[in-house]
C-alpha cells in the first residue's frame, strides 16, 4: 500500500482480467487454455497438449493471417467492452501498466475516461516521452492490430528476448524499481517468466516482491504463485462473483491511493499545509492554479493576493512534492481536496488538467482563463471564461477585477459550509481537525471584517497580525484576543505534528470561535 501511494506500482494484467468484459448472452472471453482449446477444435485429429502448442499447431496448419483473425474472433475483439472492473482499475491513476492481452479493453476503457492511454507495442515507442494525465500501457504481447508483433505461437516465445531485447531490458527495470501486481494473470508466459528469473538470480533476496491479487484463491494457487516467488493476496468473495469482488477492491485501492497521497507529500508553503491537515471529505479552502511556469510568476503576484483577501488558498502542483514520479495522481489528490480551480490553457499540461477537472464526477467551479483571439472548443461552452491580453497581467485591470469578483462569490459560496464544519468535525470526534477547521474560518471572517477598514494585502497578513488589528478595531474583545493567542499554537501543533488534541480542548475552541463568528458573520 505504500508503495501504491509512492507511484511505484507494476500491475500487470492478464486474461483473467478480460474475462470481466462486458459481452452477449451466452458469450464469454476465452482465459489463455480456453482460448486454446478453441483453436485445437479445428484441427483434425489433433490431441489437446496445452494451449500453446495448439495455437502453434493451429498457426502452422492454416498459417499466421488466419491464426490472427480466428484469435480475434474467439477473443470477441469487436464485441467485447469493458466492465466494472475495467472501469474501477483504470480510475487508479496508474502511470505505467503491462499487459500481455492481445485485445483491446484497457484502451476502450482509459478512452471513455478524460485520461489519455498510449500503448507501447514496438520498441521505437520506448523513445517517446509521456504526456501528462497519461497511462503508458506496455503490451508486451502486441495485439491483433500488429500480427507480426504479436507473442502466441512457440516461435514467438523463443525469439522473444532476441528479437526484442530492449522491450525486454525495459521490462526488467520495471521489475527491479517497482512492486509488480498480477491481475488476472498466471506467470505462465515463458518470456515474461525468464525476464523475472534473471532478475531473482541477479539481485537474489534483494528482488521486490511481486504480488497477485486473486478471488478466493486455492491453497494450489498460493503453493504455485510462492514457486515464483510471488505473495498472493486472496481476496474474500465468491468466485461467481470475481467482476464485483475486483471493482470493489480497485475502488477502494483508488480511494485509499487519494485519500493518502497528500500526507505523504511534502508540502511548501503554510496555508495550503494548514488546509491539507483536514481528513479527506472536510471542506477546505483551497483554490488550484494550472498555470504554466512561465506565467506563474505574474499569477502570484497579482492575482494570488486578490484569492487570498477573499479568504481562499491558493495552491499550485509545484507547491506539493509527493513522492515518486506520478505527477497526475498527485494532481487529482490537489483537485479533489480543493473547492475551486483556475486554469490558464495556454500548455498541452494545463489543457489536460482542465479536462481532468471537467471529467470529476464533482466538477469543482472552475474559471478558465484563455488568451484573446483562442477560438474556444464547444465542450467549454458552458464554463466560466476569462479573456487574457498577452501583455503583463498586472496591466489588465479588467482581468483583475474579474479574478477578484470570480474569487468572492466562490468564497460566499462555501461560507456557509465553512461555518458548519469546525462543529460537524467536532461530533464525528475529529478533533484536530475541527480545532483547525475552526481557527481557518475564524480567520476568513476577520478578513471579511477588516476589509471594511483596512486594505489587506494577502499574506502580508497572517492570522496573528489579523487578530492584532481586530483587536485595535474593536471586533475582537481583549479577553477573545487572549483566547486566540492561546489557540493559535494548538492549530500550529496539529498542522506540524501528529500530537493528539483532547476533547476538552477542542470543544473549548470550538465554541469559543464560533461564538465570535456569530458577532463577526456579515448577515448576524
Amino acid at each position: 500500500m505504500d508503495d501504491l501511494v509512492a507511484g511505484r506500482w507494476l500491475p500487470v494484467i492478464g486474461a483473467g482480467m478480460s474475462r470481466n468484459a462486458v459481452v452477449a448472452p451466452g458469450q464469454q472471453v476465452p482465459l489463455w487454455d480456453d482460448l486454446g482449446r478453441e483453436l485445437a477444435a479445428d484441427l483434425q485429429d489433433y490431441p489437446y497438449a496445452g494451449a500453446l502448442d495448439a495455437v502453434s499447431a493451429y498457426a502452422h496448419e492454416y498459417g499466421r493471417p488466419r491464426m490472427v483473425e480466428r484469435v480475434a474472433d474467439a477473443l470477441l475483439i469487436n464485441e467485447a467492452r469493458p466492465g466494472d472492473a475495467h472501469r474501477a482499475f483504470c480510475s487508479i491513476l496508474f502511470d505505467i501498466v503491462c499487459t500481455t492481452n492481445v485485445d483491446f479493453l484497457l484502451e476502450r476503457q482509459y478512452g471513455a475516461t478524460s485520461r489519455h492511454c498510449r500503448p507501447i507495442v514496438d520498441e521505437d515507442h520506448l523513445a517517446v516521452n509521456d504526456r501528462t494525465n497519461t497511462t503508458a500501457l506496455l503490451k508486451l504481447h502486441g495485439d491483433v492490430h500488429h500480427p507480426a508483433r504479436l507473442v502466441l505461437t512457440e516461435e514467438d516465445y523463443d525469439g522473444f528476448l532476441d528479437k526484442y531485447p530492449l522491450l525486454a531490458t525495459y521490462l526488467a527495470n520495471l521489475l527491479i524499481t517497482r512492486t509488480a501486481v498480477l491481475i488476472g494473470y498466471s506467470l505462465d508466459d515463458p518470456d515474461f517468466r525468464q525476464v523475472w528469473q534473471v532478475v531473482g538470480e541477479r539481485l537474489g533476496k534483494s528482488r521486490r516482491l511481486a504480488y497477485a491479487i486473486l478471488v478466493d484463491a486455492k491453497g494450489t494457487d498460493v503453493a504455485r504463485f510462492a514457486r515464483r516467488g510471488v505473495k498472493v493476496i486472496s481476496l474474500p468473495g465468491s468466485r461467481a462473483k470475481y467482476t464485483h469482488v475486483l471493482a470493489t477492491a480497485f475502488d477502494q485501492l483508488r480511494e485509499y491511493m487519494q485519500t493518502h497521497l497528500i500526507g505523504a507529500s511534502h508540502v511548501t508553503e503554510e496555508e495550503p499545509l494548514t488546509e491539507f491537515s483536514l481528513p479527506q471529505g472536510a471542506v477546505t479552502r483551497l483554490c488550484f492554479f494550472a498555470v504554466s511556469l512561465g506565467l506563474q510568476p505574474q499569477y502570484r503576484d497579482q492575482v494570488f493576493p486578490l484569492a487570498e483577501r477573499a479568504g481562499l488558498v491558493p495552491v499550485t502542483a509545484a507547491d506539493v512534492i509527493a513522492p515518486g514520479e506520478n505527477y497526475t495522481a498527485k494532481i487529482d489528490a490537489i483537485m479533489r481536496r480543493s473547492v475551486a480551480a483556475v486554469v490558464d490553457v495556454t500548455t498541452q499540461n494545463t489543457i489536460l488538467e482542465l479536462g481532468m477537472l471537467m471529467g470529476m464526477q464533482k466538477p469543482l467551479q472552475t474559471l478558465v482563463v484563455v488568451e484573446e483571439g483562442t477560438v474556444l472548443p464547444t465542450d467549454l461552452a458552458n464554463q466560466r471564461i476569462a479573456r487574457r491580453a498577452k501583455g503583463p497581467v498586472a496591466d489588465q485591470p479588467k482581468l483583475l477585477h474579474s479574478f477578484d469578483e470570480w474569487f468572492r462569490g466562490v468564497a460566499a459560496d462555501i461560507q456557509p459550509r465553512l461555518a458548519e464544519e469546525p462543529l460537524r468535525l467536532l461530533g464525528a470526534h475529529e478533533y484536530r481537525a475541527a480545532v483547525t477547521s475552526a481557527i481557518t474560518h475564524l480567520e476568513s471572517l476577520l478578513r471579511t471584517a477588516l476589509e471594511k477598514e483596512e486594505n489587506l494585502l494577502g499574506r502580508a497578513y497572517a492570522l496573528r497580525s489579523l487578530a492584532g488589528l481586530a483587536a485595535k478595531r474593536g471586533l475582537l474583545t481583549e479577553a477573545e484576543h487572549q483566547k486566540l493567542r492561546d489557540w493559535m499554537p494548538v492549530r500550529n501543533m496539529v498542522v506540524h505534528s501528529q500530537e493528539s488534541v483532547t476533547r476538552a480542548k477542542a470543544t473549548e475552541i470550538v465554541r469559543g470561535i464560533m461564538a465570535i463568528g456569530q458577532r463577526l458573520r456579515p448577515n448576524a
